[in-house]
């Protein structure tokens, strides 16, 4: 374990001179307060990782960049502890050669730590040292994919046109478009169909069916991420088993309340455009993942039509459940090429 003392402020570089250092010492004794914090760094089976590269950021008024540096490496047991002053954790770093990189969120109960004097009266931050656990995953066999981000260059925003409401629309995940004759998609693989109203801002609703063309296609539901903190958030693999093919049917109205959509899925497992024999066994089907499920938004103002955002990734190989993006090759040709994307 590595203990990182609060290095004296006037050994780093500050945000600007001042005069009466007294002035501002008063200021940094006042305003920031005692923090311990311990992370455990693990791996996918929970074994503790040495050696990883770590850097933690202390929340500080007085520096240039806003917080002070504390880096190191993890010890045999896969700890790393920062003894500081400030005003809370920023950013986190974890690092690794081979490994995905992790950025862990910490944050601190507002309950327990108000500030002022009654925070250095308990002693600085608590809980006191809390233990943070990080998950650090291992970089597989990333794949190129097809992936459409809807706040990226390759996007997969639906948007309807007033024609197209109370309709079933067909949309083609390969192409990422319409099916003809609105678009240029060859094959229908999700139905969607759209209602919509509007009166004015506080009066507007939006709703949309979603369901599969194929019976034997559907979704595997992912309630809770494992080692989220990681750039690679969603497995590496889709299962065999385990596809429900249902029917989705998203309501919006004012605004999305974003608090309800802590009990959605976090992510969906996908699987298209599948062929069974006639004993029933898959011969044919195309996996991926959608890993920002679909936010619906209703009409506004400048644009009076509904519209639907989803982030998926999509294997193209028939057969082939590797769902590991390898970041820089995406083959939805209305792609960025430019853009780094997750994992």
């Amino acid at each position: 374990m590595l203990s990182m003392p609060y290095m004296a402020l006037w050994a780093q570089e500050p945000f600007y001179e001042v005069a009466d250092k007294d002035v501002l010492n008063k200021a940094y004794e006042e305003r920031h307060y005692k923090i311990k914090v311990t992370f455990r760094v693990v791996d996918e089976q929970g074994e503790p990782v040495s050696d990883a590269d770590i850097d933690v950021g202390i929340d500080s008024l007085l520096h240039a960049d806003g917080y002070n540096n504390y880096k190191g490496k993890t010890g045999p047991t896969g700890l790393f502890t920062v003894e500081s002053r400030g005003r809370g954790c920023t950013e986190v770093l974890v690092q690794k050669i081979g490994c995905y990189e992790s950025r862990p969120d910490v944050r601190w109960d507002g309950r327990l730590n108000p500030g002022g004097a009654e925070m250095h009266k308990n002693g600085g931050f608590r809980p006191w040292n809390p233990t943070i656990d990080v998950m650090i995953k291992k970089i597989g066999k990333p794949i190129p994919m097809i992936v459409r981000l809807g706040e990226g260059g390759a996007n997969s925003w639906l948007k309807p046109n007033a024609d197209q409401l109370e309709k079933e629309l067909g949309w083609d995940l390969v192409e990422g478009d319409w099916v003809a004759p609105h678009g240029r998609g060859k094959m229908t693989d999700l139905i969607f169909r759209f209602e919509s109203s509007y009166t004015d801002e506080s009066n507007k609703m939006a709703k949309v069916n979603i369901r599969f063309a194929n019976p034997n296609d559907g979704l595997v539901s992912i309630k809770e991420l494992k080692g989220e903190e990681s750039r690679l958030k969603y497995p590496r693999e889709a299962p065999l088993q385990g596809y429900e093919n249902k029917n989705i049917e998203l309501v919006s109205k004012v605004f999305e309340d974003w608090r309800k959509l802590k009990n959605r899925p976090q992510a969906y497992l996908l699987r298209i455009r599948t062929q069974k024999d006639v004993a029933g066994n898959i011969v044919s089907a195309l996996y991926g993942k959608i890993t920002k499920p679909y936010r619906l938004f209703p009409p506004a103002i400048s644009y009076r039509l509904p519209t639907l955002n989803f982030d998926y990734y999509l294997n193209p190989t028939p057969n082939d459940r590797n769902l590991e993006y390898d970041q820089r090759t995406n083959l939805a040709p209305e792609a960025d090429r430019g853009l780094t994307w997750p994992p």
